[in-house]
């Protein structure tokens, strides 16, 4: 059996080889069964062997940190890893040059092959190609050939290595694929930069003509002269071939040359534009003259487009006035952070064309290939960035790799037509060094100046055809003092007026200022607001994490973006919630402004972003995203809500459980009714004159008086104006309302409001709440509490109360900010209380702080039994300080 086994092997193998002498060359991923060990301690490839019963087997894309920038610890690693394969291969690729490429290692990568070192890289956001055959000895005897594979893989911080920071997470690992490649000895030179080796440019396009241009980096590794035929093929977006150019080419030996050749111009293309995206093909073949076989091909897609930027009109594409409006990208997702297959790349854009997006800026670095390859297909634009974020470091290493950085993304991403911009250092100004110390920081900025004008010479020196933008924050005057907004050709302002800081009315004034002050085409390249999926609120307040209040906010700037004629582009932050690991915000550890959920759930300003960017009829259902609550009745016995509906039609009728609601006219894309919900299931359904939308709704409606009690029990928030839903366990929470006689509620208490400059929060805190993923349960409370009372019938009860110390001195502040000024805690307090239930001491003076620490979800339950008359009444004996109680849960057992 066992000689049968080799017998097959030899065969396939065999094929492979025979593959190999056919084909020009071979690509193909060996992503699978890697033995990784994460671990600083390990040093040099002596040390593996001894730490080898530590190895995990992983597939790549891979990552270390799907785990860690989720829990409750503050910091995630950050260090090394390592990645050992064995890899067998045709002795036949002996005639061969044999590659290994990398599309994304974060953020070094030391290469070993066979023990030696082969290629390293820095950088996490580009690829790169190690050439390997010179360590791999073949054995003429063996039908095949195994070689050993190890990666070093450094995630961790070094100044010379940009991002240096930036609000998200930087994930370790080899989390893009790895492709091992053959080459014939003649071939286009793709290991230099991780290019293609060839580079297409449409120097003049109109609607009669297309010109283009072709330069070639072919790479001849034989020690002899070699003669070769380029041939350069056209085809048309359906496949026909429609030019044909043949270039003869001496190479000489051991070295690699660059050809320019025009090719033949298209008459009448078919333009690419966002609505259609018509894709050619170019198809550039190397061939051996002398034997006539094809050595080397690659194909590149091709797109007849012609675009400028005015300062004053904005953006035009084809000679059409667009206004570009999308939003920003960053690559991870929920469970397996930036190591995603490749079906959830082309998956978000096809969600954001679906979104009516037209613009993608791909932030804050380069992004799988699959992105851009899919911008080009579907018709999105897009710009795309270096990781060059917030600081720098005054150094040459510094610049070098940051140079490095930005000639990688350029040359690997430059024949997309979708592509349109390129950008490097985001809010770089953002918290600069030295602010106290005008000399030094006069300096510092000088520095930064010095490095822009590097980076966008050589990015112009490489592209000629496109434009480069540098995002800023808020801060013009910043910016503008210190020489920076005269380096790009665009300036990119990220504005968060309405989260951050001040009013979203504020807008225009603010963007006609910024336009006056700074003479260059205009992108809003950043605008959002925390949006954590599981709040809702019938009030909605800036800074209170709800989805209605991002509706709002979006709503205004979407309003304000297409009044403005030299806004040229605006870029939603962000397509999907992502990881950032300090985040303090609703959802712990993670940005939450994302149109999309980090599992790419919509949310409502998805939809409402479909009624205002889209073309065709459009109506969509806000209560999707709300589709569990616990609400209060009202005299009626029911819950009378506001229900939004987006269209973009003038007239949506509403209908709930077969009922009208009435018919509205739809104003900037929002239709609202107010809808009577009753207990139980249900069914809306919104409906134009094309086109109906269906939503279901179980709402649990808690009585006013409790003579039957609700058989779900009472869940309710205390300080809160919030509904929160618990998506993990199906459960809605509802907010807390004053005691009246003969109903239940809270007696006495303020919702507790953390003090700040800003007064951002308009309750609660927004400090990451630990032992529990529902935080918006605990970072609200009442302060001064005296008694919850429920005049209910007799029985059994389970009483859970939940608390949290939110008086703690650890306060973390927002670590990105866009506005002045810092938060101001108060001291640290003391507060010792008991708690009684119908006259039980159930917990005996409380010092939660003390027994427990700051930020901590704390939860006791207690029986108790209620007798005929007798109300359930806790009380809260107040000892030292406050008495606080965050949330309460109350279930009849008998």
């Amino acid at each position: 059996m066992k000689l049968f086994y080799i017998f097959i092997l030899q065969i396939l193998f065999c094929s492979l080889s025979l593959q190999a002498v056919a084909t020009p060359n071979v690509n193909y991923t060996i992503n699978n069964s890697w033995q990784f060990m994460r671990s600083n301690e390990i040093k040099t490839l002596a040390d593996i062997s001894s730490n080898s019963k530590n190895a995990e087997w992983v597939n790549i894309p891979h990552t270390w940190n799907d785990k860690d920038v989720i829990d409750e610890e503050e910091g995630y690693y950050r260090g090394m890893g390592w990645y050992i394969k064995e890899v067998s291969i045709p002795t036949s690729f002996k005639e061969k040059e044999v590659f290994l490429q990398f599309e994304g290692v974060n953020t070094l990568a030391e290469v070993y092959i066979n023990g030696q070192l082969s290629g390293t890289h820095v950088g996490g956001y580009t690829r790169f190609v190690v050439p390997v055959s010179k360590f791999i000895t073949f054995d003429d005897q063996q039908l095949t050939t195994t070689f050993k594979i190890v990666v070093k893989v450094d995630n961790s911080f070094n100044k010379n290595r940009p991002s240096l920071t930036a609000d998200f997470t930087f994930f370790g690992g080899i989390y893009r694929d790895i492709n091992l490649i053959t080459k014939d000895k003649v071939h286009f030179n793709f290991e230099q930069d991780g290019s293609n080796g060839c580079f297409l440019t449409t120097p003049k396009v109109s609607v009669e003509k297309g010109e283009l241009h072709l330069k070639a980096h072919i790479k001849n590794d034989a020690s002899s002269k070699k003669k070769i035929k380029l041939i350069s093929k056209i085809f048309d977006p359906k496949g026909k071939l429609i030019a044909e150019k043949i270039s003869k080419i001496n190479l000489v030996p051991q070295q690699n040359s660059t050809i320019d050749i025009d090719l033949d111009a298209v008459d009448q293309p078919q333009l690419w534009d966002t609505k259609t995206p018509h894709l050619y093909q170019v198809v550039c073949e190397l061939w051996d003259a002398k034997t006539n076989t094809k050595v080397d091909e690659v194909v590149n897609p091709l797109g007849f487009r012609w675009f400028e930027f005015d300062v004053e009109k904005g953006f035009f594409l084809n000679g059409q006035s667009l206004k570009l409006i999308g939003t920003n990208r960053h690559q991870d997702y929920k469970g397996i952070g930036n190591a995603l297959p490749d079906y959830l790349h082309v998956e978000d854009i096809r969600i954001m064309k679906e979104m009516g997006s037209n613009f993608l800026r791909i932030a804050h670095y380069p992004q799988d290939p699959y992105i851009l390859e899919a911008c080009d297909r579907l018709g999105i634009l897009a710009t795309v960035e270096t990781p060059v974020i917030n600081t720098v470091t005054e150094n040459e290493q510094f610049d070098k790799n940051c140079l490095s950085a930005q000639l990688e993304m350029i040359r690997q991403s430059y024949n997309h037509p979708s592509l349109i911009i390129w950008a490097y250092m985001n809010e770089i100004l953002l918290k600069p060094k030295y602010k106290k110390d005008p000399v030094r920081y006069k300096k510092y900025t000088d520095y930064i100046v010095q490095l822009a004008n590097k980076l966008e010479t050589l990015t112009r020196e490489e592209d000629p055809f496109r434009y480069t933008m540098i995002p800023n924050h808020g801060g013009m005057e910043t910016y503008r003092d210190a020489g920076l907004t005269e380096v790009p050709m665009i300036v990119g302002w990220n504005i968060y007026d309405g989260w951050y800081g001040r009013e979203y009315d504020a807008l225009e004034a603010k963007l006609i200022k910024f336009h006056e002050g700074v003479n260059k085409p205009f992108i809003i390249t950043e605008y959002g607001a925390g949006a954590d999926p599981r709040l809702h609120t019938l009030n909605p307040t800036r800074f209170d994490f709800t989805q209605e209040y991002a509706t709002n906010y979006h709503q205004h700037y979407v309003k304000v973006i297409h009044k403005l004629p030299f806004v040229a582009g605006a870029n939603v932050w962000n397509y999907a919630d992502f990881s950032s690991e300090h985040r303090v915000d609703a959802v712990q550890s993670v940005n939450n402004k994302g149109l999309v959920g980090i599992d790419r759930k919509p949310k409502d300003v998805y939809y409402f972003y479909q009624a205002a960017l889209l073309e065709k009829p459009f109506v969509g259902i806000a209560a999707k995203t709300w589709k569990r609550r616990t609400c209060i009745e009202n005299q009626e016995g029911k819950s009378v809500m506001p229900v939004q509906v987006f269209s973009n039609q003038e007239q949506v009728e509403l209908f709930i459980n077969g009922k009208s609601c009435g018919k509205k006219k739809v104003e900037e894309k929002i239709a609202v009714f107010e809808v009577p919900f009753i207990h139980g299931i249900n069914r809306l359904k919104a409906v134009t004159s094309t086109l109906e939308d269906y939503a279901e709704v179980r709402i649990n409606i808690l009585p006013q008086k409790l003579d039957t009690f609700p058989a779900n029990g009472f869940s309710i928030n205390l300080g809160d104006e919030r509904f929160f839903y618990d998506d993990q366990i199906d459960q809605a929470w509802g907010i807390g309302k004053k005691y009246t006689e003969g109903s239940w509620g809270t007696i006495g208490g303020t919702p507790y409001v953390r003090p700040s400059k800003r007064k951002q929060h308009p309750y609660g805190t927004n400090h990451t709440i630990q032992g529990t993923y529902n935080d918006p349960v605990y970072q609200t409370q009442l302060v001064g509490i005296e008694k919850f009372r429920m005049d209910v019938p007799p029985g059994v009860y389970d009483v859970q109360l939940h608390f949290a110390e939110l008086e703690g001195s650890s306060a973390k502040h927002l670590p990105y900010d866009l506005m002045e000024g810092e938060q101001v805690d108060k001291e640290q307090i003391s507060r010792t209380f008991s708690v009684k239930i119908n006259d039980q001491l159930i917990l005996n003076r409380l010092d939660i702080l003390t027994q427990f620490g700051e930020y901590k979800a704390i939860k006791y339950k207690a029986q108790i039994r209620v007798e005929e008359g007798q109300p359930l009444l806790i009380e809260f004996d107040k000892i030292i300080g406050e008495p606080v109680m965050n949330a309460i849960e109350i279930y009849k057992k008998i």
